[in-house]
């Protein structure tokens, strides 16, 4: 095991660079390049993709090595659809605004504010399992959800609503989370091609 001032960072800038989309779904995530790249030795980057093959931010297959795994659409899909049932859950009869929810809009980048307003919805209901499966699934989804404002036809206002949502009634979460959702259902196949306009 690496010590921790080399595994940290080390994992901290491959996981920033896999949510960021740095290398197309499908690549092979060569321990030795990487190293290299990193300027540190291949120790920290071998614990450092295991992690996050455990967090599903990289695919193993043995004798073939690490590769940044491939987002169908089926995946996608499917993502999507539980995203959609785990906030639906944490919005329930007991959901209250989480503390620190009005820094969610001051945050930078659209992926990052999407992400942000969903760990506060997810907060406002007070299950750390819920918290932490939609915050793992933001995780997954950061790489598509940078595209979605050159893919979907109004992306700023919907994150907009969601946003404002946390101010809002249970019915006007659930509408601006059910109107997100059915957006990015309906451009699914252009998300994971990424085709912009």
């Amino acid at each position: 095991m690496s010590p921790a001032h080399v595994l940290e960072p080390t994992y901290r800038r491959l996981k920033r660079a896999l949510m960021e989309g740095t290398w197309p779904d499908g690549a092979k995530l060569e321990a030795m390049r990487l190293a290299d790249d990193f300027g540190v030795s291949m120790t920290p980057v071998r614990d450092s993709l295991n992690q996050l093959v455990g967090e599903g931010l990289v695919h193993l297959t043995p004798g073939e090595g690490f590769r940044v795994p491939v987002l169908t659409e089926q995946a996608l899909r499917d993502t999507l659809e539980v995203n959609a049932v785990l906030l639906e859950a944490a919005i329930g009869d007991e959901w209250c605004l989480p503390g620190g929810s009005d820094t969610v809009a001051s945050m930078n980048g659209y992926a990052h504010r999407l992400a942000g307003a969903f760990s506060a919805l997810a907060r406002g209901s007070g299950n750390r399992l819920l918290i932490d499966a939609i915050n793992w699934i933001s995780e997954r989804l950061h790489a598509v959800r940078s595209r979605e404002p050159q893919v979907l036809p109004d992306a700023q206002h919907l994150l907009e609503r969601i946003e404002a949502s946390l101010h809002g009634s249970r019915n006007e979460r659930r509408n601006a989370l059910n109107h997100y959702h059915a957006q990015c259902q309906d451009q699914v196949s252009r998300l994971v091609n990424h085709f912009p306009d």
